[in-house]
């Protein structure tokens, strides 16, 4: 039960800075999940209950959809997610607790910094891979595509065009993702129930999220979920650490 608790609290938390800074669900929920859990049922609980937050975000705005450059991200995305969802059923739990950590550390300071990758488009296409790579295999995709992005002329995009964007790109990295769980076996019975916890968590974050979002300070709220994140960091690395 106590396990149980941790995890909606740590779901509605994702969720909420999900919807209020723009990112972050995976990069919230994965160590904690990690450490509550073992690091596979973590992974593909917070991939599974990304779906219907990237399925929203991506209705509600599909209208702004730059269509041109959702089809180049949406390709080379789903071009990593069999590589992401072998290094998920090969790895052992050491050494995807590893590649969670480093995924973890890496997206936060990509966060951050506001990492602009190089290249232009060329970048953007190998990022955009590596994404799709990284979500099936850790649940987290944003910051590499967004450091993608930034050094394009994709960041010239409005803000809005730039969100609806990558959000049709990662919906269909996480049903892509969903569908190579059920072949793998991972959606257990384990799953199932934490997804019950999950859902209506995911639910109280998104209405709160969305309150939160017309009232806070965008700037103070990022830098508040960019010590979250960071916390999040060294956890996940003291785990490996004494693991």
């Amino acid at each position: 039960m106590y396990v149980l608790a941790c995890v909606f609290v740590v779901l509605t938390l994702a969720a909420l800075i999900r919807i209020t800074a723009g990112f972050g669900f995976s990069l919230a929920a994965v160590p904690p999940l990690a450490l509550l859990l073992d690091p596979v049922t973590a992974v593909v609980v917070s991939a599974t209950l990304a779906v219907p937050l990237n399925l929203w975000v991506a209705l509600r705005d599909r209208a702004h959809v730059d269509r041109r450059s959702a089809v180049l991200l949406l390709v080379c995305a789903l071009a990593g997610v069999p590589f992401g969802l072998w290094a998920l059923n090969v790895l052992s739990e050491q050494v995807l607790l590893v590649l969670i950590a480093v995924t973890v550390v890496l997206g936060t300071v990509l966060v951050w910094r506001r990492v602009r990758i190089p290249g232009g488009m060329g970048a953007v296409a190998g990022m955009s891979a590596l994404s799709g790579a990284a979500f099936a295999s850790t649940a987290i995709d944003g910051p590499l595509m967004v450091a993608g992005l930034q050094g394009s002329r994709l960041a010239e995009l409005e803000p809005r065009v730039q969100r609806a964007t990558l959000a049709v790109t990662f919906s269909a990295t996480s049903v892509a993702t969903l569908v190579g769980f059920g072949f793998g076996g991972q959606l257990t019975p384990q799953v199932g129930g934490l997804l019950v916890v999950g859902v209506p968590a995911l639910l109280i974050g998104t209405l709160v999220g969305e309150r939160l979002f017309r009232r806070l300070d965008a700037e103070l709220f990022r830098r508040t979920v960019l010590v979250l994140l960071a916390v999040s960091s060294v956890s996940m690395v003291t785990r490996v650490v004494t693991a």
